[in-house]
């Protein structure tokens, strides 16, 4: 045996005394709070279970362990798991670019939670075990970027795939207002789409379904005439002012956002406003057709989410920490039960006396006078805001993780983000 070679079996040796006792649960955890800040994970957290994201954490966690610590590669199996997970994310129209960079920095969290973990004795062992634990999660990489890549490579050869790519480009080129070319001419052909306009946009979101459920619907929407396709957890497109949408709105899982009908000026401003709309209908639980008349305030606020972070900082920031859990709620219920003290004390279980003594203290530490019109509204706008950003009142996060893209001016991953947090 060489030296090179005995010294690889010193640190495969090292390396799985390190990995042997630890716990994929307790690797996961310290990984979940790392991943959940990035945007990639963010993404998938609008579409999936929290507890069903956990559980795949601690899956691809458990596999790592055991390649690293047995020497045994994933069976065909588990790889035509992780095939079909990716032919998935192809059809809901995320980018490969995206999971490929989501399970780069899975990787990198997945080594700095060994790194933590491993006792102050494993970390000074003079084997060299980290390069050898490093060049198996280089494998493991290499391993996942050829799978995504044949995955996103069969799905684009699918029918249906093709038909959303060709929708998708003419959906693009309308809205830059570019001018219509013989290609786009023969893409709207294939489709069966009009491009003669007025264009009516519509953004259609189907509750909890597969990204095999919106593919399928695009489809119909485009056998129907539509100029559809699948955009993340969403089917976007533009319809002809004919358009009959009773077949699909039979569905009590669809939400649906139309705009009026216009031409190709505004038309991007328009779709942007659209998702944004169904955004905020969805975490209302609506379901059906919407109207942007339906949710002024909450579209309001959405458009300007510094404005809202400090609408909220300044009526329950003062609320933040010590004992104020109670004043919160209470100003929270106030503004719910339109300032009415007899709902608020029904609605709380409380006394009289208890609730007038609460809305003094209230008016104490934040300054408001709630008898005051300008000051109960800016109580509601805090209020609005919480239930649109789906966040606890008063917390002192300001940042608002949406379940479709954001308007022009957003992070593109749909994450709101508030100066403070920029700077």
């Amino acid at each position: 045996m060489t030296d090179r070679s005995e010294h690889a079996a010193v640190a495969t040796a090292a390396l799985r005394d390190v990995l042997e006792h630890l716990d994929a649960d307790a690797v996961a955890q310290r990984m979940e709070p790392v991943l959940r800040h990035t945007p990639e994970y963010a993404r998938l957290a609008r579409h999936c279970e929290a507890s069903a994201l956990r559980a795949s954490l601690r899956r691809h966690v458990g596999l790592l362990l055991h390649w690293m610590v047995r020497g045994t590669p994933p069976d065909p199996y588990v790889l035509s798991e992780m095939y079909e997970r990716a032919r998935e994310c192809a059809a809901a129209g995320q980018p490969l670019d995206g999971g490929l960079l989501l399970q780069r920095r899975g990787v990198r969290a997945f080594w700095d939670a060994v790194l933590g973990l491993a006792t102050e004795r494993e970390r000074a062992q003079p084997a060299d075990w980290t390069d050898q634990g490093l060049r198996h999660l280089d494998s493991y990489l290499d391993m996942v970027t050829r799978m995504y890549t044949q995955a996103y490579e069969d799905q684009a050869d699918l029918p249906s795939a093709r038909g959303d790519r060709r929708a998708h480009t003419v959906f693009d080129r309308l809205c830059a207002d570019l001018p219509i070319t013989v290609e786009d001419q023969e893409r709207a052909a294939r489709l069966g789409f009009d491009l003669t306009p007025p264009y009516v946009p519509f953004v259609v979101l189907l509750d909890k379904s597969a990204p095999a459920e919106r593919a399928e619907l695009a489809a119909r929407l485009r056998g129907a005439g539509a100029l559809a396709f699948v955009e993340d957890a969403r089917v976007t497109g533009l319809t002809s002012l004919t358009f009959d949408w009773s077949a699909f709105v039979a569905d009590q899982r669809l939400l649906l956002a139309q705009d009026l009908p216009t031409g190709r000026t505004g038309l991007r401003t328009a779709v942007d406003n659209l998702r944004l709309l169904v955004a905020v209908a969805s975490r209302s639980n609506r379901r059906g057709r919407v109207r942007v008349e339906d949710f002024l305030p909450q579209l309001l606020l959405a458009h300007s989410p510094e404005l809202a972070d400090a609408v909220t900082r300044r009526v329950f920031g003062p609320l933040t920490g010590g004992d104020n859990g109670a004043l919160t709620a209470t100003l929270a219920c106030l503004a719910e039960n339109q300032f009415d003290n007899a709902s608020t004390t029904a609605a709380l279980h409380l006394h009289r006396n208890t609730l007038l003594y609460r809305i003094r203290q209230i008016e104490k530490l934040t300054g408001l006078d709630l008898q005051r019109h300008s000051d109960r509204a800016l109580v509601w706008l805090a209020v609005v805001w919480a239930q649109v950003s789906s966040r606890p009142v008063g917390s002192r996060s300001v940042s608002t993780h949406w379940l479709s893209a954001a308007p022009n001016g957003a992070d593109p991953t749909g994450t709101f983000t508030s100066e403070s947090e920029q700077r």
